[in-house]
């Protein structure tokens, strides 16, 4: 394979988000069933909002803070709260008492949510997994250790 020179670091990043939303866009599409009538029938934000609760969840099993979640969709948390409720409405989402501090929330994906996330997700993750056949075991290593220190350095955790 020839090496590529990028000058810019923002052309790589670009290329692989290109990549990576379409394909998610065409995960979604590919998912011809009731979940994707449900997932059609959210807002972007409210199908942002169940892939970053199922990501947050994956860390702290017990539940999203309020605050930490309005972080991640880079929201206010008077709006985030606006979208818990809808989607705590919609059956999406369950909100349930802190259990470190009693007067804050924490938010999961109630069982029809992580159903719905992994119906049309599992398409997505098919395709990652299918493209990244591409790269070798390093590659692969390379690339979860620079994603987990920009995950890290953006979201404010020290290494």
């Amino acid at each position: 394979m020839e090496s590529q020179n990028f000058k810019a670091p923002h052309v790589p990043f670009r290329m692989l988000l290109n990549v990576l939303d379409d394909l998610r866009r065409s995960s979604i599409k590919s998912t011809n069933s009731p979940e994707q009538k449900q997932m059609l029938g959210l807002t972007v934000r409210q199908g942002s909002a169940i892939s970053q609760v199922k990501l947050l969840m994956d860390e702290q099993p017990e539940g999203v803070a309020l605050k930490t979640l309005a972080k991640y969709l880079q929201m206010t948390v008077p709006a985030t709260s606006l979208l818990v409720e809808a989607m705590v409405s919609k059956g999406f989402f369950e909100r349930n008492t802190n259990p470190n501090d009693r007067r804050a929330v924490c938010i999961r994906l109630s069982p029809k949510g992580l159903d719905l996330f992994y119906q049309v997700y599992s398409h997505f993750h098919d395709a990652i997994d299918d493209l990244s056949k591409v790269l070798t075991p390093e590659e692969v290593e390379t690339l979860a250790t620079i994603a987990q220190k920009m995950h890290d350095q953006h979201y404010g955790k020290q290494s």
